[in-house]
């Protein structure tokens, strides 16, 4: 069966889901050696560090896009406009709203969980637009929207929109052009060694020590104010290079759907659980009791426990958060609530 015809019958797709999970457990890594163990002390700490920023999230958001283009095509009249939105409101912004009530963080709407408010935000954009397109010239005219799009969203410095619009873009593209559709045994491989050397380049030519680099410290607007938009085409180009072999990767190599496919169901929950255990570590006094636990002690005396710590503390995380998800499943307003679902599948 082809992906078309299993994205538009609601099946899952093994290898789509398994992208999904992978970049979760990434995000959850990298928040727990930056935030917890503090692994980026050290020169390996820093280096991975800088690596899981520059495709992580890009990578998030490319799948979206490539998952979402058969349903922003069937939107032919306002009605289905407006189910899409009400649909994608609650399955993403519900549950923020739910643990911004939780962790009593008021502003659901640029939330601490930044990355489910833009995802989004982009997909409600080009829906609009798209539609907006459909209905004057009577024809789904991708090209023509994602022009618009990248027009209207670039500037929008709110959740890092601007930075993310563009990635979005690429996985319109790579689900219009088939670029996944079937493996590619030498190319997706190759196409990740290269993203591994060019960001060893950029690297050893000290691209990383500039404050710049960084898509949470100057966006696209920031950039073309100081006129360095030549740091925004490498991180751009680096993370497309990165995101699109690392897709590619998982579509060469596709299987059964196993339990880690299914845990990718649920990356927007493991997001919003691990998100709310690491809330307690932005306060100093909750740092300086963890700071002067036996663990803490022990797994920071050297480099190499560092990254122990990591692991152990990165392998609990995610086993409670999939705990938690599970027991969210099992009633109507859990899943509703905590996971965006309104049925249970």
């Amino acid at each position: 069966m082809s992906i078309n015809k299993i994205l538009n019958r609601g099946y899952r797709i093994a290898w789509l889901d398994n992208v999904k999970m992978f970049a979760m457990l990434w995000v959850i890594f990298g928040h727990v050696m930056t935030i917890v163990i503090k692994n980026n002390v050290d020169l390996s700490g820093k280096i991975m560090e800088h690596f899981i920023v520059a495709f992580n999230m890009p990578l998030f958001v490319i799948i979206s896009g490539y998952s979402n283009l058969n349903t922003f095509n069937k939107i032919t009249e306002w009605r289905e406009l407006v189910d899409f939105v009400k649909k994608s409101v609650i399955h993403i912004l519900l549950p923020v709203v739910t643990f911004c009530v939780i962790g009593l963080t008021p502003n659901f709407i640029f939330s601490p969980f930044w990355f489910l408010n833009m995802i989004l935000y982009l997909m409600i954009g080009f829906a609009v637009i798209h539609f907006a397109v459909y209905s004057i010239k009577r024809q789904h005219l991708l090209c023509v929207s994602i022009l618009l799009f990248l027009l209207c969203f670039i500037w929008v410095n709110k959740v890092w929109m601007g930075e993310m619009c563009t990635y979005y873009a690429v996985g319109l593209l790579c689900k219009q052009y088939g670029i996944f559709n079937k493996p590619k045994r030498l190319i997706f491989p190759l196409l990740l060694m290269l993203g591994i050397l060019i960001f060893a380049i950029f690297w050893s030519c000290g691209v990383y020590t500039c404050r710049e680099s960084s898509f949470y410290t100057c966006t696209f607007t920031d950039l073309l104010l100081l006129g360095r938009l030549d740091l925004w085409v490498e991180r751009q180009f680096l993370a497309g290079i990165l995101s699109v072999a690392i897709i590619g990767l998982f579509l060469n190599y596709d299987g059964k759907y196993t339990l880690f496919s299914k845990m990718g169901r649920y990356t927007l929950s493991f997001y919003l659980f691990h998100a709310m255990m690491l809330r307690p570590f932005g306060n100093d006094f909750i740092i300086n009791i963890f700071h002067n636990t036996w663990f803490y002690q022990y797994f920071y005396r050297s480099e190499a426990l560092r990254w122990c710590g990591a692991f152990i503390v990165f392998v609990m995380m995610t086993i409670l958060s999939w705990g938690l998800i599970c027991i969210c499943k099992k009633w109507k307003w859990t899943r509703l609530f905590c996971l965006g679902q309104k049925s249970n599948y």
